[in-house]
Formats: C-alpha cells, sequence, structure tokens
C-alpha cells in the first residue's frame, strides 16, 4: 500500500473514532438545534459559564467543558443518549444537581428536542 493510501485511511480511522462535535460540520439538523437552544434557551448557563453563544470562541477557560458539553448535545440530539443521562452527564461538568441555572438550561435544553430525533448526521 502506498503511503497516500495508509494516510488516507489513517484519516478516515480517525474521521470515525472522533466526537461529533467536532465531526458534525454537515450536520445541518444539529446545528439547527443548537441554533433553536441558543435563541430560545436564554440565559443559558452550565455552572457558572453563561453561553450567549454555543460557539467555542466564547468559551473561554472553559474551553474542555465546553467541548464535553456540546459533545454530550450532539448524543442526545442524536439519540445516543437518553434526556435522564444527558441530565446527569451535565451535571457531572459542574459537579453538582442543585444548580437552579444548570437545572433551567437543561431543561430547556431536552424541551427543544425535535419528536423524531435523528440516529446519525
Amino acid at each position: 500500500m502506498s503511503v497516500r493510501g495508509s494516510a488516507v485511511i489513517a484519516t478516515m480511522v480517525l474521521a470515525a473514532c472522533a466526537p461529533d462535535s467536532l465531526s458534525n460540520y454537515k450536520a445541518t439538523g444539529f446545528n439547527g438545534y443548537l441554533n433553536t437552544v441558543q435563541s430560545q434557551c436564554q440565559p443559558l448557563w452550565i455552572g457558572s459559564n453563561p453561553l450567549q453563544q454555543i460557539d467555542s470562541q466564547y468559551a473561554g477557560a472553559w474551553q474542555s467543558g465546553f467541548n464535553s458539553f456540546l459533545d454530550m448535545t450532539s448524543q442526545l440530539y442524536y439519540n445516543r443518549m437518553s434526556p435522564a443521562d444527558y441530565r446527569v452527564a451535565v451535571q457531572s461538568l459542574v459537579l453538582t444537581t442543585t444548580d437552579t441555572r444548570t437545572n433551567n438550561s437543561i431543561d430547556c435544553i431536552i424541551a427543544k428536542l425535535p419528536a423524531n430525533r435523528p440516529s446519525k448526521p
């Protein structure tokens, strides 16, 4: 096998393993869902982190937490995670189950899910 062929295969394997948050650039349904959440769930808070825009540019020092949040939200949208599991996962990012702002945001994110969630981008 050529070096180029090996590189192509390696790239395909890595892309298949990428978290949904990094491989969804063609996922127009998910991106539309994020736009809905961003516009209809304000104020959107995860712990002490306000998310005025669901965009990594606005995550600041919370970059790794933001990436995890985005991946979890993708898993929720693509029906790979139940709403109950999503709630626990997001709460684990902020190490509390009692933060009112976070819980209100989670409630809204779940409420904005489409009735027939897709299973893949």
